[in-house]
């Protein structure tokens, strides 16, 4: 059994860890779980604040509306579980499999992502204010109208992402890999983009507002005011 108790909302919250387990709405705050095999187990609405999960298989995991404040999921597989809705403040993500995760409105602010494999992430419209996503492969990410202020990207692959709508004030992009992307009317104002590939990008209606471009590959970019950038622009759209 796990080595915090558990109070148990149903009759399920007793069961050990296993996949397919059924611990809808259970109270699992601070529990041990490292290294748990929990594939495709029932977690909605769950509480696991400050939980500790690292290292545990929760592939294909329903996780939607859960509150996993200060959990560390570090070096999980979360392939294509549903986060949905959920609080994951502070939680740690470093290094852990979230290819193809589902965490659309989901509350991030502070979370680390650091080096996670989360290709084609669906992340619209998520609270990821001061998170940490850097060095991550997430290319092919969704984070439409995400609330994205402060986010540490550097070296991220974010590269075919959809940001439209995006509000990345203030965040560090340094040398990530936004090619392709589509950042159509996203806020950019004061983001560090130095050395980021923005090539072949959508700017289109983005305010680009004290962005920092030096050493930015630019080439047929669409730009902020409509113009497609020339073949080899760096720095700025020529």
């Amino acid at each position: 059994m796990m080595g915090a108790s558990v109070s148990p909302a149903l009759a399920a919250c007793n069961d050990d860890p296993a996949p397919g387990v059924n611990w809808f709405s259970c109270d699992l705050a601070e529990a041990d779980l490292a290294g748990a095999s929990l594939e495709e187990a029932l977690l909605s609405r769950s509480v696991l604040d400050g939980a500790d999960l690292s290292g545990a298989h929760l592939r294909r995991a329903d996780l939607a509306n859960v509150s996993a404040v200060g959990a560390d999921l570090s070096g999980t597989n979360l392939s294509r579980a549903r986060l949905g809705s959920s609080d994951l403040t502070d939680a740690d993500f470093t290094g852990s499999d979230m290819r193809g995760v589902q965490a659309n409105r989901a509350t991030l602010n502070g979370a680390r992502l650091d080096r996670v494999l989360g290709t084609d992430m669906g992340l619209d419209s998520t609270q990821m204010r001061g998170a940490s996503i850097e060095d991550a492969d997430m290319a092919g990410v969704s984070l439409e109208q995400a609330h994205l202020r402060g986010l540490h990207a550097r070296e991220a692959d974010l590269s075919g992402g959809a940001l439209s709508g995006a509000d990345l004030e203030g965040a560090s992009l340094a040398g990530a890999r936004l090619k392709d992307a589509d950042l159509g009317g996203a806020s950019l104002v004061d983001t560090d983009l130095t050395g980021a590939d923005l090539s072949g990008a959508d700017l289109r209606g983005a305010d680009i507002s004290g962005a920092r471009l030096d050493k930015a590959s630019l080439g047929n970019a669409l730009w902020a005011d409509g113009q497609r950038c020339r073949p080899g622009s760096t720095g700025s759209c020529e």
